[in-house]
């Protein structure tokens, strides 16, 4: 009995700590993944889905449960936005994000740690202080940005099949500095010149959060599928999204 009661209480603040968790498999809408952000031409935000522009639950061409991000060609954002204004300075945030890409196109970005409160001149805030985005119709890279005066710079890069599923683990440590590190199916990727499995890095110059989906690369009609994404504040949390 004594153990039964002990168990009661840990189990709520195991629990607590999986910030976000949407799993397709399992039959979760999109929006459990937080805000939808849908725009066609900048500054053309969209608060419905449409044929030209939607996030869905559907399945992939496999036949596999998944969120489906659509933008019709022209049309620049189909994202979830999470931890809409909850992300903490001096934390660390686990990220596992499962996903398929069937067409590859420069300038796609994926996923962004996007910087919402000092980007701007006074604050010198980095926009993005860290990206996934492809450079080239093969390459993903994992980008760092450290201010607003410099520029996006690639840490680490990979060959990304067409419609093959990744899991990325993404721990990013907030602060300025803080630290990063990637994980692909489950194994630590090396960082920056010295391939350092932890990069210093400014990552919360204010308040960023994470978005999933598909940003930028709008010359064509894009598809992207996401079959799980989780966020917790330790790697166990978010084992099953980043393939631990």
């Amino acid at each position: 009995m004594k153990l039964f009661l002990q168990a009661l209480v840990i189990v709520p603040t195991a629990l607590g700590a999986l910030l976000v968790d949407f799993n397709a498999a399992r039959g979760d809408d999109p929006s459990v993944l937080g805000l939808r952000n849908l725009e066609a031409a900048r500054d053309d935000k969209r608060s419905d889905n449409a044929a030209d522009l939607y996030i869905k639950a559907e399945k992939d061409a496999n036949g596999t449960a998944a969120a489906h991000f659509h933008r019709d060609k022209g049309n620049i954002r189909a994202e979830y936005h999470a931890l809409n204004k909850k992300t903490q300075a001096d934390k660390t945030y686990w990220i596992g994000y499962d996903f398929a890409v069937p067409k590859i196109q420069k300038s796609l970005m994926i996923w962004q740690f996007k910087e919402f409160v000092a980007n701007n001149a006074n604050d010198n805030g980095a926009n993005i202080p860290l990206a996934l985005e492809f450079i080239d119709s093969k390459h993903l890279q994992f980008q760092y940005q450290a201010s607003g005066t410099d520029k996006r710079v690639g840490q680490w890069q990979k060959n990304i099949i067409p419609n093959r599923r990744y899991k990325i683990g993404i721990a990013i440590n907030t602060g300025a500095p803080g630290w990063v590190e990637l994980y692909v199916d489950g194994k630590q990727q090396g960082l920056g010149e010295g391939a350092v499995k932890r990069l210093t890095a400014n990552t919360f110059p204010g308040r960023a959060d994470p978005k999933f989906g598909a940003y930028r690369g709008e010359e064509i009609e894009m598809d992207t599928f996401v079959y799980d994404v989780q966020i917790g504040e330790s790697k166990a949390d978010v084992a099953r999204a980043a393939g631990f």
